[in-house]
């Protein structure tokens, strides 16, 4: 009985050796698995890193003009205006430079008035940009505006009294600001590689009030009419983008 017990243990153990070397070899036959995802995630770390540390340094300048203006200079009797833009970007962030000149002249039917203007306006502001992950760097923005104009005016006109005859007067101002704060939106577009197109829609609240001058301006230039404490405003622009740096695109490993 004894011998029958020894060879069966002897049977079991070397049954159980066989298994774990068998075990063991297709351990090693089998391929180990591939590290695309901690690459991949490395990668991705790497990435976010340099993003962080360079995505406020700008991508391109724009600039441009507005057509609008244009057109009105070429269409218009007696009136000239003529602007500028800029804007760069800083992350979602735009910072945009407006600058423009305006000079017009208007009179009554009979000619017994006459009104001119003419000066320059200067619009700085930060926008909002909701397409930021656009690769074409398209721009969809809400932003705001602070306003400056220098401006002269002048008013003539000719009184006819039936007492004292026919009289000339003149009122002027020389040299005065206005003050006032615009609530923007637009869109910015690329139409080929270094030409763009967009538009700005404008809500304008005035600040400064004319009093105490002796002449109530007629036109504000950059605002509108000087009687309106609140005004809309329209641009369309044509522009052309000069790049600065370009974005790195992420090379993830092929699967």
């Amino acid at each position: 009985m004894l011998k029958y017990l020894i060879s069966a243990s002897l049977l079991l153990a070397c049954l159980i050796s066989s298994a774990q070397d068998l075990k063991d070899e297709e351990t090693e036959d089998k391929p180990k698995p591939k590290k695309e995802k901690t690459v991949k995630a490395k990668t991705d770390s790497v990435i976010n890193a340099l993003d962080s540390s360079t995505m406020y340094i700008p991508t391109g300048v724009r600039i441009g003009t507005d057509v609008i203006s244009i057109v009105k200079t070429f269409t218009k009797d007696e009136y000239t205006e003529f602007n500028i833009t800029a804007d760069i970007d800083f992350h979602k962030y735009l910072f945009n430079v407006e600058l423009g000149r305006m000079e017009q002249s208007m009179s009554t039917d009979n000619d017994s008035a006459a009104y001119e203007v003419k000066g320059s306006y200067l619009k700085l502001g930060p926008d909002i940009n909701f397409l930021v992950k656009d690769p074409d760097r398209s721009a969809l923005f809400v932003g705001l505006r602070y306003a400056l104009s220098s401006f002269s005016d002048n008013l003539s006109y000719i009184n006819n009294d039936p007492t004292y005859g026919v009289t000339n007067g003149n009122l002027e101002n020389s040299n005065i600001t206005a003050h006032w704060f615009e609530l923007t939106t637009g869109l910015k577009v690329q139409i080929a590689k270094p030409l763009w197109m967009g538009y700005t829609a404008r809500f304008k609240v005035r600040l400064s009030n004319f009093e105490e001058e002796e002449l109530m301006p007629h036109t504000i230039p950059g605002y509108g009419l000087a009687e309106d404490n609140v005004t809309w405003g329209f641009n369309y622009w044509i522009m052309f983008r000069i790049p600065i740096r370009k974005v790195p695109v992420p090379d993830y490993p092929k699967k």
